[in-house]
């Protein structure tokens, strides 16, 4: 997850669109099967035309999140590139150039389908210098896929689907892993899922390490982290700070069993093998805005310029009213608050309930990765989307341009395929 970045950027005033009202989500909690009702199918053709856009060039710091930090550590999560030296380094962010995106003209489409052929929740994107990995929440296939994942060196064409988890550990109820999350720590990966615990009626994040971001990851026979007390725990995402110290964002289970007990996010230090938790859980925010209802979730943390976002969802998954949100920090542990009173992104002419989103940076910007939750009436393919993002002093904004460039895997990006 590359979800450390430091832009410089200059101000946009960029429109945000108002979400649907939500419905009533009846008994459902992220415990019950969450979010995994779709059909799966075999490959999206699509053909994406992509725009080169160069703009004005600033200076631009950037730790890289969701792969293995290219540009700062490793074990940096969310989309930062994990690689081999020199990018498997603990050393700080170095300055590149990147472009300013401007604001995307058609905000009532802002994404772009990922061809991956997973068409699953939760999508996940990870970098290592020369290939992108896109995780996604479990296939449902018998026997089932508990982590998807395939890999590319551009949006166009992907690798088949394989299982990066095909062993689940003995406390996880097959059939229901998702939310998966990968950082490189040192020469291992470590990936992070949620799953329902056998017997207890609630979920947890589990723990798996790899030498290999396509795994197979061997996972920890007992659960990473379990907030029993408060429903459980769901949608790790490891943060990477300028410093490269990491921490592990995640959601409090409140609304289990369809409860309306607001829910929580929070934020804890990793050790530097990310196996292990320092020092005591901060509560990062809760819901406060109407359009979020009791429920906010998936946390996700970048540094923008000194100054620290997250993007989160809200309200109930299965919802035309579940959108993405974005909050400021005061720091890795918080406390958050809203930059605005509306979603950064609601139901929209690409599909309804477009969270739980990812972000994923590196030297050349960042995007949104997401999956509407009804893409169409007709009960078609729930796809990964992604969007590129840019952001101001008030907050992110949808960007215009294509996805992340084309990987030379001799020779690192091309600037061809730049946007």
């Amino acid at each position: 997850m590359l979800n450390t970045h430091q832009l410089l950027e200059e101000p946009v005033d960029p429109a945000i669109g108002t979400p649907t009202r939500p419905g009533s989500p009846g008994q459902v909690g992220k415990n019950l099967r969450r979010r995994r009702t779709t059909v799966v199918v075999g490959g999206v053709a699509v053909v994406a035309a992509m725009v080169l856009i160069i703009t004005a060039a600033m200076e631009v710091r950037t730790t890289p999140v969701h792969a293995a930090s290219a540009l700062t550590n490793p074990s940096s999560s969310s989309s930062r590139p994990a690689a081999s030296p020199p990018f498997a380094t603990d050393e700080a962010a170095s300055s590149t150039t990147a472009t300013r995106p401007p604001v995307n003209p058609n905000l009532a489409a802002p994404g772009q389908i990922v061809p991956s052929g997973e068409n699953q929740s939760d999508p996940f994107l990870y970098r290592t210098q020369d290939r992108y990995y896109l995780y996604t929440s479990g296939i449902p296939a018998n026997p089932p896929i508990n982590v998807p994942v395939a890999s590319a060196t551009d949006f166009g064409a992907w690798s088949p689907v394989v299982d990066a988890l095909p062993v689940l550990p003995h406390w996880a109820t097959p059939g229901f892993t998702w939310a998966p999350d990968i950082h490189q720590f040192g020469s291992t990966y470590v990936l992070y899922f949620t799953a329902e615990a056998v017997g207890i009626g609630q979920q947890c994040v589990g723990v798996a390490i790899s030498a290999s971001p396509l795994g197979p990851f061997t996972a920890s026979q007992k659960p990473f982290i379990c907030q029993t007390s408060m429903g459980g725990t769901i949608d790790p995402r490891v943060f990477s700070d300028s410093s490269g110290t990491t921490w592990m964002l995640f959601k409090s289970d409140q609304n289990i069993d369809g409860a309306a007990t607001p829910t929580m996010m929070w934020s804890q230090r990793l050790a530097p093998d990310g196996l292990h938790l320092i020092g005591q859980a901060s509560k990062l925010m809760s819901p406060d805005e109407p359009w979020q209802g009791t429920i906010i979730e998936a946390p996700d943390m970048v540094e923008v310029n000194g100054t620290y976002w997250v993007i989160y969802s809200g309200n109930w998954f299965n919802q035309p009213a579940y959108a993405i949100g974005a909050a400021r920090c005061a720091g890795p542990s918080g406390p958050c608050a809203d930059s605005a009173d509306q979603p950064l992104l609601g139901s929209n002419a690409q599909g309804e309930g477009p969270g739980e989103a990812s972000v994923y940076t590196d030297s050349t910007g960042s995007w949104m990765l997401y999956s509407p939750v009804l893409s169409s009436k007709d009960n078609a393919p729930r796809a990964v989307m992604i969007a590129r993002i840019g952001f101001t002093s008030s907050g992110p904004y949808l960007a215009a341009g294509g996805p992340p460039p084309t990987l030379d895997p001799f020779g690192g990006s091309s600037v061809w395929s730049t946007s």
